[in-house]
């Protein structure tokens, strides 16, 4: 059909009265006749409505959005138990983030709690350059960052004019991303996303972020103001830390950890429910008028100190919420599930259910990516639907949404399928076992023949899904470990002994076939290889790693394939870090002074402590991280240098420890990660990219006005993520992290006044569990460098392998779907085949025992029922006549 025309719209505004134009607006919504108007043209309006040329004549009602428009909002305290899809990753780092902030302020305010070290806490610049680091290393996901004291809870040592013990009625950094495109130093005119733009929100004119005539602080009530000491306990989290300095190279201070207790966000156990005794809590969509003119999204985490802060009478002090950490993100960047409800897509969801898929016969998929545009989503026939034989599947959602009617009307449907089979169950008589498999499939549910696939995934949790329930668990018994590592490397030994002829014979024996079969793209020697990657993770814990080769200690590089995607955040978690201290030590001198502002100042040993714990603690997929310096780098606070400073921390048993590995005997500048940076590094900046940072500071005290700082803008280059490095998975025996673990590293500079260059000037590193690593066995081309590669069993001319998410470092972790032309022919509610079912039934075929591999695969599409045509019957039988007259 064709499109509405606007032209009769405009006729009818003309003549009729507001009763038609309402008509117009709300039932004529959709681009063509059949799209009826839903609660994405609700949202959609509300969105279109405020702008940034208006926004300051409308309501604060008018600027916000309907808190279920966001939905799968991620929850501390059940982040451990939650699958989380890929479509919800960006804010969970948004909510580490920010709980990463709250736990380094909460920290560095009580531990340099004294007046000697009044001078030595953040100062405006590490502030500011704190937020703009939150920006630049995360292009694609943080937009916002901010700091918000509450009224005269701030301290500034930064303000000449100013006694000591003295506090400003409001202070808060907020930072968004400046749009550069129009700068005079970007020739191209095209936005960089590397620019941030830094005010002081309590300066100016409309400051006070504390009322609600303040339109833009939904951020603000969640926990401001803390007034009521009895809520101490239950909004409030007392965390132990442990440090051990080192003053001398090669030696610590104290062979014990220095404890230290701090009070910081709550932390609820797993099984509350209550959202506001969450750590970090999100905001409803709304609209910032005053900074970036976007509608957002904010993390938000509460920041703990002890108030009155400078006082004789501490028995009166009580720990307080003095300010929050804000993380913000565009609205129109969040991914909504059109799809309906289920375990997959949980409620509250005011934009489920808005797919265009036609029910019966297809069923609805969420497709990431699309943010807040109609068609993010996929319709897939049900059971017992196919697809038409003429159809590559599934059908797009954003090919649904471009239909006409006519289009819509005869397409996009599932033929109904007839003669569905089911699967044979026998009763086993022994136990098969799937080695490393992706958990315990020997005791799968039937399933009913009128089965949906919202039984298929029983829960949105891990709980019905144990991804550590593989067959050798290092905790059963270290006799078992010591045996399998015997096993290994007498099979190592093997290989090195036989004779190079016999060696050439076996690999003539094994070569991989050319021959094209139905499982052809299945590579024995890869999975072979495969299980002796296993066995050799599985063989290694930290008590056998003492005794073992130290080439057993480390896995080859491909079997980190994918480790820059999944852990993209973790990464960009060290490169913020490298981001702040390349700023800092690029722009900041110590005897920096700008009138009635305190300038420079120097990076205190305290500060980057919290730094390294902070990134430990609020994420729990970071098991370590360490910030090393390259020696003479690091200044003490009376200008001494330092030969090295290497703060390294690291949970254990849920608490937070620390140590300076400058006291390590051995240097940590002799280690493989620090060598190989800094020979990447030492002279060659050539790709370090150049990020700004746009200040705009108070002009007094009160706050009265603002003024461009004296440095305006500032740059600094800095590297961006793929400047960085991760590593072949190895196993960390040190005492400390003793586990499977894959690092990131990535560098730091400083500038040298005096040449006037950029310098290496350290590295910083992450470590990330292998166990956390979801593996990927499905067909991919030769120069893909990937361990796990054509090792999965799916019938190749009727399926295509997909990676199944969810299931860590683990054997079958993948489903089979049927091509174009084929059908799935098993009842069960599904439409795919679970690789561990595949990998199952090999099993059982191997030891000669009753298999189902042979059924799993799919059929060729056939007609939906036998039809007699008497056209045909009637050719048919005039060409055996003739046939039989020749």
């Amino acid at each position: 059909m064709a499109r509405k025309s606007l032209t009769g719209c405009s006729l009818l505004i003309r003549a009729a009265p507001w009763v038609i134009v309402l008509f117009c607006h709300f039932v004529l919504a959709g681009k063509y006749e059949w799209m009826k108007r839903d609660n994405f043209d609700i949202i959609d309006d509300l969105f279109q409505a405020v702008k940034g040329s208006n926004c300051r004549s409308k309501s604060k009602r008018e600027m916000l959005l309907r808190p279920d428009v966001v939905s799968q909002i991620p929850k501390a305290n059940q982040l451990k138990s939650t699958i989380i899809y890929k479509n919800r990753t960006n804010l969970v780092h948004m909510h580490n983030m920010a709980l990463n902030r709250a736990y380094f302020m909460s920290y560095i305010l009580q531990k340099m709690n004294d007046t000697e070290l009044f001078y030595q806490q953040p100062n405006i610049h590490y502030l500011y350059m704190s937020v703009t680091a939150d920006m630049n290393a995360n292009p694609s996901n943080i937009n916002g960052s901010s700091i918000v004291f509450d009224n005269n809870c701030y301290y500034p040592n930064w303000f000449v004019t100013l006694d000591f013990n003295n506090t400003i009625p409001l202070f808060g950094v907020k930072g968004w991303r400046w749009d550069d495109t129009y700068d005079q130093d970007n020739y191209l005119r095209e936005p960089t996303r590397r620019a941030a733009y830094v005010t002081d929100i309590g300066a100016g004119t409309n400051k006070n972020y504390t009322t609600d005539g303040y339109k833009m602080n939904p951020w603000y009530n969640f926990w401001l103001p803390d007034t009521d000491s009895a809520l101490d306990k239950s909004k409030k989290f007392t965390f132990g830390v442990g440090i051990k300095y080192s003053n001398v190279t090669g030696k610590f201070t104290n062979d014990q950890f220095d404890n230290f207790n701090f009070f910081g966000p709550n932390l609820p156990k797993q099984q509350n429910k209550d959202d506001t005794l969450l750590p970090v809590r999100f905001t409803q969509p709304y609209f910032d008028c005053r900074g970036s003119k976007k509608w957002k999204v904010s993390a938000v985490a509460p920041i703990v100190d002890f108030m009155p802060r400078y006082s004789n009478w501490t028995h009166l002090r009580r720990q307080r919420i003095v300010g929050v950490v804000v993380i913000d993100t565009d609205f129109q960047e969040i991914d909504f599930n059109a799809c309906g409800t289920s375990p997959g897509n949980p409620g509250p969801s005011f934009l489920s259910g808005i797919s265009r898929c036609k029910p019966p016969s297809t069923g609805c998929k969420h497709k990431m990516g699309y943010g807040r545009r109609r068609g993010g989503y996929v319709c897939h026939c049900k059971n017992p639907y196919r697809y038409p034989r003429w159809i590559s599947p599934p059908f797009q959602g954003d090919d649904v949404e471009r239909a006409t009617d006519e289009e819509y009307k005869n397409n996009f449907e599932c033929v109904k399928d007839g003669q569905l089979g089911v699967l044979p169950v026998v009763e086993k008589t022994e136990q098969v076992v799937v080695e490393f498999g992706v958990g315990d499939i020997n005791v799968r549910k039937r399933r009913s023949l009128n089965g949906s696939e919202s039984n298929v995934v029983r829960s949105r949790t891990l709980k019905s899904v144990d991804v550590d329930n593989r067959t050798l668990k290092l905790e059963q018994s270290n006799r078992y470990s010591e045996k399998l590592q015997k096993l290994f490397e007498k099979r190592q030994r093997q290989e090195r002994l036989t004779p190079i002829y016999l060696e050439d014979k076996l690999r003539k024996r094994r070569k991989r076939t050319v021959n094209s079969g139905e499982r052809s793209e299945f590579d024995q020697m890869r999975f072979e290889k495969m299980i002796r990657i296993f066995r050799q993770k599985a063989s290694i814990n930290k008590v056998s790693c003492k005794t073992s080769a130290p080439s057993l200690l480390h896995l080859p590089g491909d079997v980190a394939y994918g480790v820059d995607k999944q852990f993209d955040y973790q990464g960009r978690t060290a490169l913020r870090l490298a981001h702040f201290l390349s700023n800092f030590l690029q722009n900041v001198q110590a005897s920096d002074n700008f009138g009635n502002l305190r300038g420079g100042g120097r990076l205190h040993m305290e500060q980057m402590f919290g730094e390294v714990i902070a990134n430990v603690m609020a994420d729990h997929k970071i098991l370590s991280c360490g910030l090393y310096f390259e020696p003479y780098t690091f200044e003490n606070q009376d200008g001494s240098k330092r030969e090295l400073f290497g703060p390294f921390a690291y949970m254990q048993d849920g608490r937070a420890l620390a140590l300076d590995t400058a006291g390590n005997p051995r240097k940590y500048i002799y280690e493989d990660f620090y060598v190989k940076m800094k020979a990447n590094w030492k002279t060659n900046f050539e790709h370090l990219q150049t990020y700004k940072m746009r200040p705009m500071v108070r002009y007094d005290p009160a706050g009265t006005s603002q003024i461009q700082f004296e440095y305006f803008p500032m740059r600094y280059q800095a590297p961006a993520y793929y400047d960085g490095q991760w590593s072949h998975p190895y196993f960390r025996c040190d005492g400390m992290v003793d586990d499977w673990i894959m690092t990131y590293s990535a560098p730091f500079f400083k500038k040298n006044y005096i040449s006037n260059k950029i310098e290496f000037a350290g590295v910083i590193t992450v470590d990330v569990p292998l166990d956390k690593l979801e593996v990927n066995q499905c067909p991919q081309p030769f120069y893909v460098a990937n361990a796990f590669k054509n090792t999965a069993r799916c019938h190749t001319k009727s399926t295509k392998c997909r990676p199944q998410a969810g299931f860590k470092f683990s054997r079958g972790a993948y489903r089979c779907d049927c091509k174009q032309g084929h059908e799935y022919q098993i009842r069960d509610g599904k439409f795919w085949i679970e690789g561990s079912l595949i990998e199952l039934e090999y099993e059982k075929k191997q030891k000669n025992l009753f298999s189902r591999f042979d059924q799993l695969i799919c059929r060729i599409s056939a007609a939906p029922r036998v039809m007699g045509s008497f056209t045909t019957a009637f050719m048919v039988t005039i060409y055996s006549l003739v046939m039989l007259h020749l």
